[in-house]
């Protein structure tokens, strides 16, 4: 390269029938200046190279670098595709804490500064989460410092999870909280691969990070007293180690295998297995999680005392002792409207719907004897959100979201996490009761407005006593 040493091909030695061998597979030219093994290598490493599956590239150079490859590729091999690029990945430019990068302003950061200051897996992080597709991408030294926090605990989370006095509970994971956290493993499973099958590297980050992250701390959270399954949280440390081995591999590497002592290198053992992603059970669980702030909110709100005019004495606080809550078994009025005006047009094969389905839901519900004798304007301002939301579910979950019953039993699924939900709210106890119960609305503290339950949102009624 430097001209220190005589090479063993030489530039006149490459003519056109050397480069129709080694690129187009003609047979060697007779009276090659080039060694035959030489020769075979050359051809060996053209094939093992190409095509390319990815050349990753600036945005800036999509007109000319970009554009010329793809010529040169389809110009040189005409008749053989397979030898063409597979992909290119564009992106912006990157800049440091929403400033473009400048060693004039003093803001320039080279990759081993990053290095040094934050660590490799940390930097990486950063860079993972600083954003995908092609606007300028922001490296945020708050994130890095941020990610260095998160690796640390997640070790020292594993470890514990990992010793013999963890205290995790062993037994196969059968019970109802085991099987919600094992559906959200295998929904990160799912989302980190789209993602990184799409070089969305803030997407995987997402799933495989902090999406899994918050279902193991809810996962902690409802197990309760009882702990954690043993088997389980191993499963969980093995999947998110892989997940994760992309963006942070020295951390993964780690946890493979000096924590979780497996044999041979995470970056080889392959992609987590998962089943397919539960949707019920994932609408389940997070209807639990959804309703805890609300129920929270209302609880402050009993606490609360009224207050009094005039100067009188301060009122006397109160706490809740007790909550009832009532749920619906079916949606009816105007939302069985629109669920039925859903399924109509719902397509079961591929779980979609035509483009004008909202026109349509308008339509029926003009009609419906729930929507007599008001405006389209109200119609749509009543029936539109319900709709949008409604469609959103549908195209994961399939027709079943479309039924005028949820899918999963509402009533059993609250009695089942009671614990959870009583810890939570810090109650001493707590009643579910259906909306069709008389004789349970008669023991409501406060009145329940009927009209206003339906499935997935209960109505609560909390009774309380004078503070000591």
């Amino acid at each position: 390269m430097y001209g220190q040493s005589q090479n063993r091909v030489r530039p006149e030695d490459m003519t056109n029938e050397v480069w129709d061998h080694i690129f187009l597979g003609k047979p060697a030219p007779a009276n090659c200046a080039v060694p035959p093994e030489l020769l075979a290598k050359m051809r060996q490493e053209f094939e093992y190279w190409y095509p390319f599956d990815l050349r990753v590239s600036g945005k800036d150079l999509i007109g000319n670098h970009l554009t010329m490859a793809l010529y040169n590729h389809t110009a040189i091999w005409p008749d053989r595709p397979d030898k063409w690029p597979r992909a290119i990945r564009c992106n912006g430019h990157l800049m440091l804490n929403s400033e473009k990068m400048s060693k004039s302003k003093g803001n320039f950061k080279t990759l081993k500064q990053a290095v040094d200051e934050f660590s490799a897996d940390a930097t990486r992080w950063a860079l993972a989460d600083a954003g995908d597709g092609m606007d300028d991408a922001n490296f945020e030294t708050g994130v890095a410092n941020a990610a260095i926090l998160r690796i640390t605990k997640e070790l020292v989370f594993v470890e514990e999870a990992l010793s013999p006095q963890s205290g995790l509970r062993e037994g196969e994971p059968t019970a109802l909280f085991d099987r919600g956290f094992d559906n959200a493993i295998n929904i990160a499973i799912a989302q980190a691969k789209e993602a990184y099958d799409s070089l969305m590297f803030r997407e995987a980050v997402k799933a495989a990070a902090y999406d899994l992250g918050n279902a193991r701390d809810a996962y902690r959270q409802a197990c309760g007293p009882e702990g954690m399954n043993k088997k389980l949280i191993r499963r969980y440390i093995e999947v998110s180690a892989k997940l994760m081995a992309p963006i942070i591999p020295h951390s993964s590497e780690h946890i493979w295998t000096n924590l979780l002592k497996q044999q041979g290198s995470v970056l080889t053992s392959g992609w987590p297995q998962g089943q397919e992603p539960d949707f019920i059970m994932q609408r389940a669980a997070q209807y639990i999680e959804d309703l805890i702030p609300s129920m929270r909110a209302l609880k402050s709100k009993a606490e609360m005392p009224p207050r009094k005019k005039g100067a009188g004495p301060p009122p006397t606080p109160v706490k809740v002792v007790h909550g009832d809550m009532y749920v619906a078994e079916r949606f009816g009025g105007w939302q069985e409207g629109v669920l039925l005006a859903l399924q109509a047009a719902f397509n079961k094969e591929t779980k979609s719907f035509p483009p004008d389905v909202i026109n349509r839901v308008v339509e029926a519900m003009k009609v419906h004897e729930s929507m007599a004798g008001k405006s389209e304007k109200e119609v749509k301002a009543t029936t539109l959100p319900f709709a949008k939301l409604k469609v959103e579910e549908a195209t994961k979950g399939g027709l079943q979201v479309l039924d005028v019953r949820l899918p999963f039993d509402e009533l059993a699924l609250l009695n089942n996490y009671m614990s959870y939900l009583k810890r939570a709210l810090n109650l001493e106890s707590l009643e579910v009761h259906l909306i069709t119960d008389t004789e349970a609305l008669k023991k409501a503290s406060i009145p329940i407005n009927v009209a206003n339950v339906y499935p997935a949102t209960p109505a609560v009624a909390f009774r309380t006593e004078p503070l000591a």
